[in-house]
């Protein structure tokens, strides 16, 4: 298998994590391990730069996933699906206001995350 592509999953939940993985896996991903917390996922990002980024918008530490999200607009244009629990419609407009983004509310199967994605990458090429 020709695994192609990278994903960067930034989520605290760790099943949830794994659970994307699994799914982005299946879509031939290489994925980067378990990041929970916006200041590595902006990190890793420089790092790996990678093909799309799933990004849970309440993480562990200081910045949350919309303001990792910003700070990586700063250096990259790398799509940003965010998936949240929340769908406070504050939440959903910050995360609107990040170029290159889309936004989904958990539970998410993985036909819903496929699609998504697919839909992020076909608008990048």
């Amino acid at each position: 298998m020709d695994i192609s592509k990278k994903a960067l999953i930034v989520e605290d939940n760790l099943i949830l994590s794994i659970l994307y993985q699994n799914y982005l896996e299946q879509k031939v991903f290489k994925t980067v391990g378990e990041i929970r917390d916006g200041e590595t996922a902006v990190n890793l990002v420089k790092k790996y730069s990678p093909d799309i980024v799933i990004m849970d918008i309440m993480l562990e530490g200081p910045i949350d996933g919309v303001e990792a999200a910003l700070l990586i607009r700063k250096f990259s244009n790398v799509p940003i699906l965010f998936i949240t629990g929340n769908s406070d419609q504050r939440y959903y407009q910050k995360a609107n206001a990040v170029p290159n983004s889309d936004f989904m509310v958990k539970p998410i199967s993985e036909e819903k995350l496929s699609l998504a994605v697919d839909i992020m990458l076909e608008k990048q090429s």
